[in-house]
């Protein structure tokens, strides 16, 4: 299979996990309250009061921050888009090997921001790389569909962004630029 098909079958395969999330873990564990949902009588009287404190210069307004794919310790752009490398599967050494072409590759676009969606825990070496790691276990029985409920999860989180396959850092020529607009 050419890397542009196995490009275009991942991103499909992620739609797919994105359309089959469980929207009651989204709603438990947004980053902001979803629209359309009215907050309880506590949580209405707190903003009241909040409101009133900052109009009366008693309370300093703090905008809410976006989701941030970024890592502080590493000079990128605040609006830097994520790109979603997807790894599952892969063996150790392979994932290295991919991982630090992407690496160079990625280097010269300081306005993306590499995600690792991996089941290697080799987290010293991605902090090294200087990349944000969804870590994605593979855990025994009782608690095996875990991994495809956080898969799903992750798809959700990232939908809209560019996904690539780990085979992308495996191939001789660098066509990164062509898979992203893609």
């Amino acid at each position: 299979m050419s890397l542009a098909a196995e490009t275009e079958a991942l991103r499909r395969r992620l739609g797919a996990l994105a359309d089959e999330a469980d929207a009651d873990l989204e709603r438990r564990y947004a980053l902001r309250p979803l629209p359309g949902e009215r907050p309880g009588p506590y949580r209405r009287m707190r903003k009241r009061i909040g409101r009133l404190l900052r109009r009366l210069g008693l309370r300093a307004t703090t905008p809410p921050e976006p989701w941030d794919p970024g890592l502080k310790h590493v000079p990128r752009s605040e609006a830097a888009t994520p790109v979603v490398i997807w790894a599952l599967g892969t063996d150790r050494e392979t994932l290295r090997t991919a991982c630090r072409r992407l690496a160079a590759q990625l280097a010269e676009r300081p306005d993306l921001s590499p995600v690792l969606v991996t089941d290697v825990a080799d987290f010293a070496f991605f902090s090294r790389l200087g990349w944000l790691v969804e870590y994605v276990p593979a855990l025994a029985a009782p608690a095996a569909r875990y991994a495809e409920r956080k898969q799903r999860h992750l798809a959700r989180r990232y939908a809209g962004a560019p996904a690539l396959p780990v085979s992308a850092g495996l191939g001789e020529e660098s066509r990164l630029e062509e898979l992203l607009l893609g």
